[in-house]
């Protein structure tokens, strides 16, 4: 599945990544773990909730901070999610359960262990897959892939890269092409969110309590 699609860049994270977009149904085959074989994410789960397959946890670096941020999963791995199509070709995917991700600044090695990226999040795609609603809830990552969603985010108030734990961020986005999903538009409809945390400042504190303790 494509990457950028995946973790939402919010004007939402998806975020979850949560964070860039939606993602068009792609071979994942078994997953070994107890979710759905074939194409993933299916057009309809019967109204179940089912796992996600191993390779939605798949390690993923993004841009930020002036260097790459690293992301791999943590030790809790419990999504589940529910794909229904709707009556007028509409997708709506839910993601839901317990999920943790390790975090590395590769310039200087800083880390974050275990940080919560538990929060329910939402793709609404249109049947024609050139635009989507997007909307998570806290705690979650969020960070923008291109110019048009950290102008989103500036126009927001937010950082280009950062975390919540409460509240909602929802937004628009409108991509070039159903093959390339690059955003080209994008517009934050709701923002609930209390304290969003820059990523890098982050990163920092998580440096300085490291070389405290050593």
């Amino acid at each position: 599945m494509n990457r950028k699609m995946r973790y939402l860049c919010l004007p939402a994270t998806l975020a979850l990544a949560l964070l860039a977009g939606i993602s068009a149904p792609a071979s994942a085959g078994s997953d070994g773990g107890g979710g759905a074989a074939g194409p993933w994410p299916p057009q309809d789960t019967d109204g179940k909730y089912v796992s996600v397959p191993d390779s939605y946890y798949d390690a993923y670096e993004f841009q930020a901070c002036d260097t790459t941020i690293k992301v791999e999963a943590g030790d809790e791995r419990e999504v589940k999610y529910k794909g229904e199509k709707k009556d007028d070709g509409t997708l709506v995917i839910r993601f839901r359960g317990d999920a943790t991700v390790d975090l590395t600044r590769v310039s200087d090695g800083a880390t974050i262990d275990e940080l919560d990226v538990s929060g329910p999040f939402t793709q609404r795609i249109a049947a024609d897959g050139l635009s989507a609603h997007l909307s998570a809830r806290g705690p979650s990552l969020v960070f923008a892939m291109g110019a048009a969603d950290e102008k989103a985010f500036e126009d927001a108030g937010l950082p280009k890269a950062f975390y919540f734990e409460r509240g909602r961020l929802a937004g628009n986005v409108v991509y070039a092409s159903v093959d390339q999903m690059e955003i080209v538009s994008g517009e934050i409809t709701h923002n609930s969110i209390r304290h969003a945390k820059d990523l890098c400042k982050l990163l920092d504190r998580a440096k300085d309590d490291d070389h405290k303790h050593r």
